[in-house]
């Protein structure tokens, strides 16, 4: 039976410790003289107070750990969404802070060399490129963000592993195909150790665009199929709903059963909440926003779209965009005349692209940040 810990407590460096304490320490993962890469998610450029991005005090309590392991070199990598750089990303999350004063390496992966690995097990991504210096390490630690995610469901330790490939592979097979896309990036490159943090998550529309919720919890195992079926229990989710992970145990990558996972510490029912569940629904969101839709990938130019819509709301713009139209995926039954200004989304809507602005893409990455006020 594979062992998962649940610690809750505010203390962030106690709560890491009796985390991996509890699932026998990190002598058993981390031996003396090993390399070792740890992986935070720093998606975007926020603060540890947006419950987005892994907070960075659990990443200093993670590197004290691996100190008392005695390993030879203990490097900090990831890269944000491909919009940002990592540089930037490291600065204002407080990691690039935290990794200095611990004496550990910051690895920018998006200034990183890669090297293409073959995989025949994958069933999407038979070769894949990898950072190099994640490749040279002897163990590999993901410390992802307990949060839901608008194309994902939810984004943990699997999802965690997207930050890994360089900002050209993260554009591909970003669409429903996502999911096998994630198993396929942790069967060539698969973490060691797991450790959630769940101090500040974050609720509705992640990855970025959610709500913070304090919950005061850290999750970790060996076993990270384990450790996100657990994680996705406590937000309220059945671990049978996220494909991913579904994929991933089927996959033999391990195991999703709660009822052959052991939680040490706290129990999932005393730490539950349910949380606010994301949407990529694009219809009926905002009352200027008029949409067309046909045959359509959800996780692809749906989700972007709703993304794209997140940020205006988010950020108090949706009202002075006036009113819009959108037209996404194939075969869309449009009205001959349509107020506003409108927006065609997406490769399967290029025969409708002289209705509007057309945005190409598969998915259409380009959304992001294309809508505007009028001028």
């Amino acid at each position: 039976m594979t062992v998962v810990s649940l610690v809750k407590g505010e203390a962030v460096a106690e709560a890491v410790r009796e985390a991996v304490d509890m699932i026998g320490g990190i002598k058993k993962v981390v031996k003396r003289g090993d390399k070792v890469f740890i992986k935070p998610n720093l998606v975007v450029p926020l603060p540890k107070e947006s419950g987005t991005v892994t907070d960075p005090e659990v990443v200093r309590a993670v590197i004290k750990l691996v100190k008392e392991a005695d390993a030879s070199q203990i490097m900090v990598g990831d890269a944000p969404v491909f919009i940002y750089k990592s540089r930037k990303a490291f600065e204002v999350t407080g990691t690039k802070k935290v990794v200095e004063e611990e004496g550990a390496d910051a690895v920018y992966l998006d200034e990183e060399e890669y090297v293409e690995v073959k995989f025949p097990k994958a069933k999407l991504m038979s070769t894949v490129k990898l950072p190099k210096k994640l490749l040279d390490c002897d163990k590999f630690i993901t410390v992802p963000k307990l949060k839901t995610h608008t194309m994902c469901r939810v984004s943990l330790s699997i999802k965690n592993q997207i930050g890994l490939l360089s900002p050209e592979e993260k554009q591909i097979y970003h669409r429903t195909d996502i999911h096998q896309k994630v198993v396929d990036v942790t069967l060539a490159a698969k973490p060691d150790l797991a450790i959630v943090d769940g101090m500040v998550a974050l609720e509705g529309q992640g990855p970025t665009y959610g709500n913070s919720v304090k919950m005061g919890v850290i999750i970790a195992g060996e076993d990270l199929v384990s450790v996100d079926a657990v994680a996705s229990s406590i937000m309220g989710f059945d671990p049978q709903e996220i494909p991913h992970i579904r994929l991933a145990s089927l996959q033999g990558l391990g195991e999703m059963n709660l009822n052959r996972i052991e939680v040490k510490g706290a129990s999932i029912s005393e730490v539950r909440r349910y949380f606010k569940r994301p949407s990529a629904d694009v219809m009926g969101v905002y009352p200027n926003v008029e949409v067309y839709v046909g045959c359509v990938c959800y996780e692809g130019c749906l989700a972007w779209t709703r993304v794209e819509l997140d940020r205006l709301g988010k950020h108090g713009l949706i009202e002075k965009v006036g009113k819009i139209n959108l037209i996404i995926g194939r075969d869309v039954k449009l009205p001959k005349e349509m107020e506003g200004r409108t927006y065609v989304i997406g490769d399967c809507a290029e025969k409708y692209k002289d209705r509007g602005v057309f945005i190409p893409g598969c998915p259409a990455f380009g959304i992001l940040g294309s809508i505007q006020s009028p001028r």
